[in-house]
């Protein structure tokens, strides 16, 4: 009996404590804020929050917090009221000093005190300044009217109001004054009688289908008739223990928010205030100065010390409970299909009208399921399967169950035993592998052991193994489910689609988040549910969302999911999410953005040559999550990179034109894209003028040097033409300087002499070596070049001829072995006016008839040195003795060598003529000939 009472109130206290928490965000001085008090806020025209802070005027685009002081332009840095007027501009109150305003990104001042006020009231035509800090006791506020048409206060300083039925100055809705006549409300078309009940007004907010009034004691909510729907007692009266200051608001989804400072911050649901300070880890007496709802619906909290929160929508909230372990893991749909059934590791609770009741608390891990419509409890202890009528559920041992039928009922035990229970006995098969989860699938049951899925039959009280699949998917396998005919399996790194055991795609990525540990899968209608470790990922057509604690869970490890009662019900490691499934699919609020340079924004960059660095800002504009936020940007057609950073810096960009492209999105929204052109100049040396002179100059030098080389060319040639027609003379002159008169006329007479002396031998050799020499000269006459052969056999010829004119010399020819006679070639005609010199002017003279001269021919490096040596009187005696006698075919020859030189410059040809001997009387003649020789 004691352990029940205990039981009993357990459950109550379990139920009592229960926290429904609303997801929220949390801002401080650590993610940007300037201080952690925030007095007043609105929204600009750009959708940017506005902060009156007591340490200068902030706006903050859901990335970034961007503070004004006094630097800017404040008089003082204490802004206790911002507001932001139809045509988009900003009006601030602060501390003790003059009313100010932001326009055109600058802050100005008006003439006109703020003295004691903190708060604002605009209409059409005026600006009320008022204050409800020094609410007198008879209920007045202090107040400025002030007048826009020329801006003057319409009443004096220090007015203070007092009225019978309001409280503040005025009552105002969306800019326009709902007025008071004849105890009617008058707003737009409506026309609305006060209920009787309602003592006092505070404030006055017209909805679609009805009106709220907020009066000194309660929140009466009234049709457009007048006629009371609810009345709901205020948590602390507005009048008891004057409060500081209390704000009420009504957000985008019709919920009523009511803060009383140092008393708490409160929501209606279903006609209760619900307090929600400990939602936001706030203490009642932690000072809330402002509320306000944005146009996108979001709640905005604003904290003495405290920092900034925010609840994006009240239609997603989470359910903890204090001292207990939060980690939810199964859903099953009870049998009426009224409530859902909910398990975390220890307790079981029902879920019905929003209310998660507990049902059963256990001292072993909980886990349920559903089977055939049936809401399965499963037993860790040996007992028989059978029906709870208290918990309406079916009671069986094991971890999950086969199949059950007449009474029969077949459940996988451990991981390794399937468990049959009949007639209340209990009988276990062993399996020979660990068994993690069994599906079945049109009339085949098929077996998971994580490292393949093998299909088996139930067959005379046994699971039959059928067949193993051959599947290619790569990984431990955490789970596997069918989606109509397609196989989903989920590995650590990937799901894997199979189709007839082939992999038709995979899942590695979803909105730009990786889907890695997947430990569920859950399919409900044509929508798949991945649980995962890092968020739960939902699958649908073409609308796949991501959804983790950075948007709408308390924690990523999610471990299932439940569609109930349009809701979405999220099993995690710490608390169950509750959230519309209207909001799951609506489509996500895509993030603004700007690219700003220099602190302009930015269409077009031209950037100097000279210029290293081009630092761009991007200014997103993104209140959904920042850290699903995912940014990209890329260069002309390279690929997309991926960023955190908030400013992209391009060092020594190349010069030209270049197409800069951002986007930006949250993993649930579409992109956001904006592309500008940066422009880097060319140096001067790369313009276009510049390079079109360089290549006139280029062109013009090109065309002078063409020039010059043409002239020099033609120079050459002309030269080459005079030299061939010099040496063609000069060979003509040799040929004939050779053939002159007085050798062919000695030549004759010597044959005559034969004839006569009717010596016929010596006379027909003669003849026959004189025919031979002068067919040689004759044949090899045009031959710039001859072997040096030919060259030897034709001066054999010539010195014999002339040895029978003097017979008192011996010619001797020595040729180096390593010359190739046949094919060496020298020039034609060079040697034989130096043989003929020798002897003429050399041997002729001496009557001793010891007469020598010596022919050498010398190879060294394809250099031909030719050495003729004569053994005579010398040149300069000779010379002395007779002139005349000189060879006119030396002059020629050395003509001839210098031609030869200019025209083969890489080539050696000279002449250098010397005595030949130290001999006083007969000093000898000695001429080397050096020339290249030709192959």
């Amino acid at each position: 009996m004691n352990k029940s009472i205990v039981l009993f109130f357990l459950l109550i206290y379990s139920v009592l404590n229960a926290q429904i928490q609303y997801k929220f965000s949390h801002f401080t001085t650590d993610d940007g804020l300037p201080t952690n008090s925030i007095y007043s806020i609105s929204e600009d025209k750009s959708g940017n929050l506005v902060l009156g802070t007591d340490n200068g005027l902030t706006f903050f685009n859901g990335n970034d917090f961007k503070t004004l002081n006094v630097k800017d332009g404040l008089i003082n840095p204490y802004i206790v009221a911002v507001f932001t007027d139809l045509k988009g501009v900003v009006w601030l109150i602060n501390y003790n000093g003059k009313l100010q305003k932001f326009e055109n990104n600058k802050i100005s001042s008006t003439s006109i005190f703020t003295n004691q006020t903190n708060a604002f009231l605009n209409t059409k035509d005026n600006l009320y300044l008022y204050t409800m800090q020094n609410r007198y006791s008879n209920k007045t506020y202090y107040y400025n009217c002030i007048t826009k048409y020329n801006w003057n206060l319409e009443k004096p300083e220090g007015n203070v109001f007092k009225s019978s039925r309001i409280a503040p100055p005025i009552l105002v809705q969306d800019n326009e004054e709902i007025k008071l006549e004849a105890n009617f409300l008058i707003y737009k078309n409506k026309k609305v009688p006060v209920p009787k009940d309602v003592s006092f007004l505070h404030k006055v907010i017209f909805r679609k289908n009805d009106v709220c009034l907020l009066d000194e004691n309660y929140l009466f909510i009234s049709d457009f008739k007048g006629e009371i729907i609810q009345k709901i007692k205020l948590p602390n009266s507005l009048s008891e223990n004057i409060i500081y200051k209390y704000d009420f608001v009504v957000d985008k989804q019709n919920n009523c928010w009511l803060n009383l400072q140092n008393k708490g911050l409160f929501i209606l649901k279903n006609n209760k205030w619900i307090a929600i300070n400990e939602n936001l880890e706030l203490n009642a007496t932690d000072n809330i100065n402002f509320l306000f709802c944005d146009s996108k619906g979001k709640m905005w909290i604003a904290t003495n010390e405290k920092g900034l929160f925010c609840i994006a929508n009240t239609a997603i909230s989470y359910y903890q409970f204090p001292n207990e372990n939060n980690f939810f893991n199964g859903f099953a749909i009870a049998a009426d299909t009224k409530s859902l059934f909910v398990s975390s590791k220890f307790c079981l609770y029902d879920y019905k009208n929003e209310v998660l009741n507990l049902l059963k608390k256990s001292n072993s891990e909980i886990k349920i399921d559903t089977y055939n419509s049936v809401p399965i409890f499963y037993l860790a202890m040996q007992q028989s399967t059978k029906w709870d009528s208290n918990l309406k559920m079916l009671l069986v041992q094991g971890r999950q169950l086969l199949k059950y039928d007449l009474g029969i009922s077949y459940s996988l035990n451990g991981t390794n035993s399937i468990s049959i229970n009949k007639n209340k006995k209990q009988i276990n098969s062993n399996i020979k592998e660990k068994i993690k989860n069994v599906v079945f699938y049109k009339n085949d049951y098929y077996f998971n052991n994580s490292e393949k899925i093998t299909i088996r039959t139930f067959d005379q009280n046994k699971f039959v193994i059928k067949r193993v699949l051959k599947l290619n998917s790569k990984g431990y396998i955490q789970d596997f489910a069918f989606v109509k005919d397609t196989m989903w399996i989920a590995t650590e790194g990937k799901v894997y689609k199979t189709f007839h055991e082939k992999v038709v795609d995979s899942i590695s990525m979803i909105n730009g988040t990786k889907v890695e540990n997947v430990n569920k899968i859950k399919v409900s209608n044509d929508v798949v549910f991945l649980c995962s470790n890092s968020g739960l990922f939902i699958v649908k057509n073409r609308k796949n969302r991501v959804v983790n604690k950075y948007n709408l869970l308390p924690n990523n490890e999610v471990y299932n999911v439940a569609l109930f009662d349009n809701e979405l019900l999220v099993a995690t490691k710490d608390g169950l999410a509750k959230i519309a499934t209207s909001l799951i699919f609506a489509a996500t609020e895509k993030p603004k953005l700007d690219l700003y340079y220099k602190e302009i924004i930015a269409t077009k960059i031209v950037s100097p040559s000279k210029q290293e660095l081009i630092k761009i800002e991007l200014r997103i504009q993104n209140f959904n999550s920042v850290k699903n936020q995912i940014i990209q940007f890329k260069i002309d057609d390279l690929n997309w990179v991926t960023t955190q950073n908030k400013f992209l810096n391009f060092q020594s960009l190349s010069y030209g034109n270049h197409a800069l492209s951002v986007r930006v999105k949250d993993v649930n929204s579409s992109w956001t894209t904006k592309t500008i052109s940066i422009q880097k100049e060319y140096p001067f040396y790369l313009k276009w003028w510049f390079i079109l002179i360089a290549n006139l100059v280029v062109l013009a030098i090109i065309f002078l040097v063409y020039q010059h080389q043409i002239k020099k060319i033609k120079a050459k040639k002309q030269l080459e033409i005079d030299a061939n027609n010099r040496v063609a003379e000069l060979r003509q002159s040799a040929l004939s300087a050779m053939m002159n008169p007085h050798f062919v006329f000695n030549s004759l007479n010597a044959i005559q002499y034969f004839v006569n002396s009717n010596q016929k031998e010596k006379s027909s050799e003669h003849l026959g070596k004189l025919s031979r020499l002068v067919r040689l000269f004759l044949s090899q006459a045009s031959e710039p070049f001859i072997s040096l052969e030919d060259e030897i056999n034709r001066l054999k010829l010539y010195v014999e001829l002339e040895q029978t004119r003097f017979e008192n010399f011996d010619f001797i020819v020595t040729i180096d072995s390593e010359i190739d006679k046949k094919n060496s070639k020298i020039p034609n005609m060079i040697v034989q006016p130096f043989i003929e010199n020798a002897i003429l002017h050399g041997v002729s003279h001496l009557k001793e008839k010891d007469g020598k001269i010596d022919l050498n021919f010398n190879l060294r490096n394809d250099v031909l040195m030719i050495e003729v040596i004569d053994n005579g009187f010398g040149i300069t005696s000779n010379k002395l003795k007779n002139d005349t006698h000189i060879s006119k075919g030396i002059s020629i020859i050395t003509e001839r060598i210098e031609i030869l030189q200019q025209s083969y410059p890489k080539k050696t040809f000279s002449i250098t003529q010397e005595t030949a001997f130290k001999d006083v009387l007969r000093k000898g003649h000695k001429v080397t000939i050096v020339v290249t020789i030709s192959d």
